[in-house]
């Protein structure tokens, strides 16, 4: 009996990932109906607010993410929601993509806007390995305050060592254009 219990909750977990990622597809397959949300760009080349959240960690809790200890590194602040298809689907590349270059002053820095149980229990599945935080309300001003209004995720804003916006991304990134543009700012900074 639990074992068909386990393969009933295993088929509803694939089917409804697969439903979230399906349903994201217009974002996907035409990502210029990303630039008709309600994105804020004008705040490319501004100085971000520095934040100081609470840190999701595999080993202890208490400890907090601050912005301020990442300038003079390139950062990737990603959005994302252990509940959001599309970020799910993301978390692989950003991963590598940390994995790549984070011996070159550049950090990925995730912001789960959810709970902390349920930010740390994801992470920890999916042996995130860069800096997350976590917030629902905190996380939801700071998303506000970058661009996104609407809090559409997965929403991602690439910054200076100097902690000014240099992109904003609205929906996945690939990895082809991470790899082109950390690739390319990195050699210039």
């Amino acid at each position: 009996m639990k074992t068909l219990n386990n393969r009933y909750l295993q088929r509803l977990q694939g089917f409804l990932f697969s439903t979230a990622i399906i349903a994201s597809l217009p974002f996907v397959i035409f990502p210029s109906n990303l630039h008709a949300l309600d994105i804020d760009y004008s705040l490319v080349g501004t100085p971000v607010e520095s934040f100081e959240l609470p840190a999701i960690l595999k080993e202890a809790d208490g400890e907090k993410i601050k912005l301020s200890d990442y300038k003079g590194k390139l950062v990737l602040i990603n959005f994302w929601a252990s509940w959001c298809g599309p970020c799910r689907a993301e978390i692989p590349t950003l991963i590598e993509i940390q994995k790549t270059y984070e011996d070159r002053s550049f950090s990925v820095i995730g912001l789960a806007l959810e709970s902390q149980q349920d930010a740390k229990q994801f992470t920890q599945d999916k042996n995130i390995n860069y800096p997350n935080a976590y917030g629902k309300e905190s996380i939801s001003k700071i998303l506000k305050a970058m661009g996104n209004p609407d809090a559409i995720l997965p929403f991602s804003v690439l910054l200076s060592p100097r902690q000014e916006i240099l992109s904003i991304y609205p929906g996945i990134l690939s990895k082809a254009k991470m790899n082109r543009i950390i690739g390319r700012l990195l050699d210039d900074y």
